[in-house]
């Protein structure tokens, strides 16, 4: 047991440098120059912008979308028709064309 302990410290020191991250993943959202929290999600059932009030997702929140995922366009699309499938149980009133151009139409 003894030993174990005294080559840990020595461990310690031989640690590898974090890699980072892949490129096609997305970036966190806190980066220099921007803030950590973005207040423009959905307020379900309506599908509208907890930030503005417009429909979701609102201008500001696709910015702030192609922003975080400039290197993951698939995982972009991917992320949207989640939330398209989610908003067309709430929203069956709505065309399912319209609804398609709002969630991602924008992202070609």
């Amino acid at each position: 047991m003894a030993a174990l302990a005294a080559r840990l410290p020595l461990r310690k020191q031989l640690a590898l440098p974090k890699p980072p991250p892949h490129p096609d993943q997305p970036r966190p959202l806190a980066q220099p120059g921007r803030p950590a929290m973005t207040t423009h999600h959905p307020i379900k059932p309506a599908w509208t912008c907890g930030g503005c009030a417009g429909e979701w997702p609102c201008q500001t929140r696709r910015r702030e979308l192609r922003a975080d995922y400039d290197r993951a366009p698939v995982s972009l699309a991917l992320y949207l028709a989640a939330q398209l499938v989610d908003a067309a149980q709430d929203l069956a009133h709505v065309p399912a064309g319209h609804l398609h151009h709002r969630f991602l139409g924008w992202t070609r």
